[in-house]
């Protein structure tokens, strides 16, 4: 694939990932240009939240288990999401350090957790690129289907809670550099490593991206009350990327 549009294998990566970072950069100028109701913005989470465990569920996990170490596999993502579990415990230190920024709607663990998450995020498509360049397409694909929607919940709920519109951009810039940063060193740190290590980073990035759901994501979207039809956005956001996973093969 790669020959077939001249370019190195490195360079396509880039590409890959920078069309994953465009689109999930244009949640930012949605939301600074369109006013939603809270509950709406709020109501995108289980929609996102579904379309994340899509991608565990249907492009992660499945390889992972099939042909990874079974041990590696289980310790890997019991250790991510022990990491992300670790990372909000101090997020909710530091916020009850500061009073004043604990009276927001969006608790500071989950900013800092969507911008690991898409880390993680372009490490999976790096990672993926490695294996072959069509899962790292795909990859890239399904999960801007998920990071816009998410990028335009944290701009719009920053928005409403009064961050000045300078660090809204910077916040936005960080969605494309995130993702692309995390691309190039998910390809360049791991392509020469052995299938089986890449396998049990997938294994931890999974373990991570399912305990953002479930600790911050849900969680957050229930903070005022379950948005109506939670339950049918959340599948419906699981659904869409299975059938993403399933008509790409």
């Amino acid at each position: 694939m790669a020959e077939y549009f001249g370019m190195s294998n490195f360079l396509l990566v880039l590409l890959i990932a920078g069309i994953a970072a465009f689109l999930t950069y244009l949640g930012a100028p949605l939301a600074e240009r369109f006013t939603v109701p809270h509950r709406a913005v709020i109501a995108a989470l289980p929609f996102a939240a579904g379309i994340i465990t899509g991608l565990v569920a249907f492009s992660l996990m499945p390889a992972a288990v099939r042909d990874g170490p079974y041990i590696g596999i289980v310790i890997g993502f019991f250790l991510g999401g022990a990491l992300f579990a670790t990372m909000e415990y101090l997020s909710s230190r530091m916020l009850l350090s500061n009073p004043a920024s604990a009276d927001g709607q969006l608790s500071l663990g989950l900013y800092i957790g969507i911008l690991v998450d898409l880390v993680i995020d372009g490490v999976v498509i790096g990672i993926g690129s490695t294996l072959t360049l069509n899962p790292g397409l795909l990859l890239a694909l399904g999960l801007s289907v998920s990071t816009m929607p998410l990028a335009f919940v944290t701009i719009a709920t920053a928005k409403k809670q009064g961050m000045p519109k300078k660090t809204r951009n910077i916040l936005a810039y960080l969605f494309i550099g995130c993702i692309i940063g995390g691309a190039v060193l998910g390809y360049g740190l791991l392509r020469n490593q052995s299938l089986e290590t890449r396998l049990v980073l997938i294994a931890l990035a999974s373990g991570f991206l399912i305990t953002l759901v479930t600790q911050s994501m849900i969680p957050e979207a229930n903070r005022e009350g379950e948005p109506n039809f939670a339950g049918i956005l959340y599948m419906g956001g699981l659904s869409l990327y299975g059938l993403m996973s399933l008509t790409a093969r």
